[in-house]
């Protein structure tokens, strides 16, 4: 098991589209996540960190950042799972809040 998360060097916002490409596969933090107008799907957001396996080093990523940067700096967070519809079992309380 890789339990290594990955910081993104400058990290921008990203349609859902370019997050699926370039993060297939792979378990996301996003913060500054924007839904679609009905809310029915993310539209895209920010991806600070990623990972291959390790949801649990990314939660503790979130908690710390949520304490050093405050819930406001990192608003609509969420850690994903960035593949295949049936396996995308989301992985963070407080999804897209």
């Amino acid at each position: 098991m890789d339990n290594q998360i990955y910081k993104v060097e400058n990290p921008v916002y990203l349609s859902e589209e370019e997050i699926e490409k370039k993060y297939w596969d792979k378990q996301v933090l996003m913060t500054n996540i924007e839904m679609t107008p009905d809310f029915s799907r993310m539209d895209g957001g920010i991806v600070r960190y990623y990972a291959v396996d390790a949801k649990a080093e990314l939660y503790k990523k979130l908690a710390e950042l949520r304490r050093t940067e405050g819930v406001d700096a990192i608003d609509c967070c969420s850690i994903e799972y960035i593949g295949p519809l049936f396996l995308n079992l989301w992985a963070a309380g407080g999804k897209y809040s």
